[in-house]
């Protein structure tokens, strides 16, 4: 297992390189899974997942600094409880501007 999302860790190029249908949990419960990764203009780091939220049945945008950790099973978020997520608003990309998808 990775430890935290720092900036220059080497989790940056893990959630870089990310791929659609990725699972993401919060503690055991697996929430949903990867969509997208954005990142800010030109830059190659990673700042948002786009995230399909199965019990919401829709996209959200959750910031890299939400990550725990990221290994073989998927992405573990901070968060241990899926509820503890009702703040996330639906993603919309038009909201973002000078985010750009990388994966």
């Amino acid at each position: 297992m990775i430890a935290a999302y720092n900036s220059g860790s080497t989790m940056a190029r893990t959630l870089e390189s990310l791929d659609p249908g990725t699972p993401v949990y919060a503690g055991a419960t697996c929430v949903g899974e990867v969509r997208a990764v954005y990142a800010e203009g030109d830059a190659r780091i990673a700042e948002l997942l786009i995230v399909h939220w199965d019990a919401r049945g829709e996209e959200v945008a959750i910031p890299t600094t939400e990550v725990l950790s990221v290994d073989g099973t998927g992405v573990q978020l901070i968060r241990q409880e899926s509820d503890q997520y009702g703040d996330l608003a639906p993603f919309d990309a038009s909201r973002f501007p000078t985010m750009k998808k990388l994966k």
